[in-house]
């Protein structure tokens, strides 16, 4: 039986025809299907994550204070790519936090998209957050100024720092307010302070350890601080005096300090009694032209107010020179005592001639008298 109906021209025409007609269904249910993916991919099934979506909260009382709510959020949202590029750009999506009716206490309360686009779902992350809600409350507290002594130059003092706000109110959460034990003005400066200044600084309230408080409101947030400045002690010149004999036969040709005077602090009568500091110079283990560290050293019943150490410049020089130019003018000074005695020598000599030749003609004339007289007789 089918032999004879594959045998037939006919019957062959007609299974190829039902052979095409399936292929071509086929095919045409293929391309329908990736033409109605490709349309939804197109409309709606791109997923996108959204960082730092900003959170609204809802709440109209100003008597209370809410903790606990983050400032951003991450949110997934699924929909057509157009639409969220679109929704990107414009910006006006955001989580809202809905604390309208809530009471004194923790509370767990659940993030909301809002703002979307139609179309568009959203995934908040996270999706409830925990809040605190306490009671506001203001108190007023001193305001304290500080100043580091560091920041008075050398050689001045500080008095007591005054505000020109004396007092400052601060409002927050109850539990925080209770916890504040001060509120301190600290005076900066970039230079040492050596006249009486007056500083704008901001206030800094701190707890019962002592660590920073940020989530309270001031009614002033900065204050001028004036800080009084004057000398301190008295200011003495030093001198320099050498201890030692360098090395290598040298000799200190001086001796020069960084600093020409230091001040002291202590009893009136004390300091009066003090025209000059000796600071001595240590140069035993000198061996050349040297800047040398010196301590300065001051008497039991007083205070060293500028620096402890000086810095000294020694020069050095040779001393065989010296001796060599001693050397020189002995040996000048021997040459002429010698020359002087040759001299005076020499003049006695002639003197001692001189005299014995007078000596001589007296005698002669003597005896030519004598003769004279003889022969007259």
């Amino acid at each position: 039986m089918i032999d004879r109906i594959l045998s037939s021209r006919w019957a062959l025409r007609v299974l190829a025809l039902v052979l095409t007609l399936v292929l071509y269904s086929v095919t045409t249910d293929s391309t329908a299907s990736k033409t109605q993916e490709s349309g939804l991919s197109l409309l709606g099934n791109d997923t996108e994550v959204i960082t730092g979506v900003p959170v609204k909260v809802l709440n109209d009382s100003d008597g209370i204070v809410i903790s606990g709510v983050p400032s951003e959020v991450t949110m997934e949202v699924k929909g057509s790519r157009n639409v969220i590029k679109a929704m990107e750009q414009q910006g006006d999506f955001s989580v809202v936090a809905d604390l309208q009716n809530v009471s004194v206490g923790t509370q767990i309360v659940k993030l909301e998209p809002t703002n979307l686009p139609e179309g568009i779902e959203a995934t908040v992350t996270p999706a409830e957050i925990t809040v605190t809600i306490q009671e506001k409350i203001t108190k007023e507290f001193n305001v304290e100024p500080e100043i580091s002594p560091q920041l008075i130059a050398t050689g001045y003092k500080s008095g007591t720092p005054t505000s020109d706000v004396n007092k400052i109110k601060v409002t927050g959460p109850r539990d925080t307010i209770l916890n504040i034990t001060a509120v301190k003005a600290k005076v900066t400066s970039e230079q040492p302070l050596n006249e009486t200044t007056t500083i704008k600084t901001n206030l800094t309230v701190l707890d019962n350890n002592y660590n920073k408080i940020t989530n309270v409101q001031l009614s002033k947030k900065s204050v001028e601080i004036t800080v009084p400045i004057s000398k301190s002690g008295k200011s003495i010149p030093i001198s320099l005096i050498q201890k030692g004999e360098p090395k290598n036969n040298l000799t200190i040709s001086s001796l020069t300090s960084n600093v020409s005077q230091v001040t002291l602090e202590g009893d009136e009568k004390e300091l009066d009694k003090i025209k000059s500091l000796e600071v001595p110079v240590d140069v035993s283990d000198v061996s050349g032209n040297i800047i040398k560290k010196v301590n300065i050293q001051v008497p039991d019943s007083i205070k060293l107010v500028s620096a402890p150490t000086i810095n000294v410049t020694i020069r050095t020089g040779e001393k065989v020179n010296n001796v060599r130019e001693e050397t020189n003018k002995q040996n000048e000074e021997v040459i002429e005592s010698s020359e002087k005695k040759a001299t005076d020598t020499n003049t006695e000599v002639e003197n001692n001639t001189t005299d014995e030749a007078t000596t001589s003609d007296s005698e002669t004339e003597n005896k030519e008298t004598n003769t004279s007289s003889e022969t007259t007789e």
